[in-house]
Parts: C-alpha cells; structure tokens; sequence
C-alpha cells in the first residue's frame, strides 16, 4: 500500500524519530491531522493528549499510535521509546505494535 498513498496523506512524514523533542513534534502534527479530518485514529496505547504530564514529563516510557487516511486508507503507525526512539511507518495491513521491536541502545 506504500504506494497508493493519495495527496491528502502524501505529505505525512514516513521517519525515524530519533528524540523525545521529535516525537512530541511528531505527535502534534497528528493531532492536526485529526481535526482536519485526514487521518482517523485506529488505535492508541495512550491519548495524544496525555503522552506529558502538567511538568511535561513522559507519562509512559513507550507509545504506539494507527492511524488511517480518511481518502485512500493508507494506514500509518508511530510508535516511541523514550529511551531508544521509534519512528513512523507503513503497512499493507492493521498493525500490531508487536511489528514494532524496540530499538538496541548501542
């Protein structure tokens, strides 16, 4: 499916996310996404509206968020570690944050 990503999704960022600063980013241009309506929620291991706290730490040490584009159907995963960074991607099929293995501290 890769491929057939439509111009309302094109511009989503398929990456490496390689800092809490990044996902956070990261994480915020989602929350645009949504209320655009482009992409719908799929599921969430946490709201975006609580990955931080009200002293903007991390309320878990691992994230994973689908997400679908509401036009083509392309579906997208982000998922972090706080510790060792994660990234956005692709897939053909609903993901499983299983698909995701954490990344190895070198």
């Amino acid at each position: 499916m890769a491929g057939n990503r439509c111009e309302q999704c094109e511009n989503i960022m398929v990456r490496e996310i390689i800092s809490p600063q990044e996902y956070l980013f990261c994480a915020n241009s989602l929350v645009g996404l949504l209320l655009a309506g482009d992409v719908e929620m799929t599921f969430s291991t946490c709201s975006l509206g609580r990955i931080v706290d009200d002293d903007m730490h991390f309320t878990m040490n691992k994230y994973f968020h689908q997400f679908r584009c509401t036009k083509c159907g392309t579906i997208y995963g982000m998922l972090f570690n706080t510790k060792t960074g994660g990234e956005i991607r692709i897939n053909d099929k609903v993901f499983d944050p299983a698909d995701y293995p954490d990344k190895k501290e070198e």
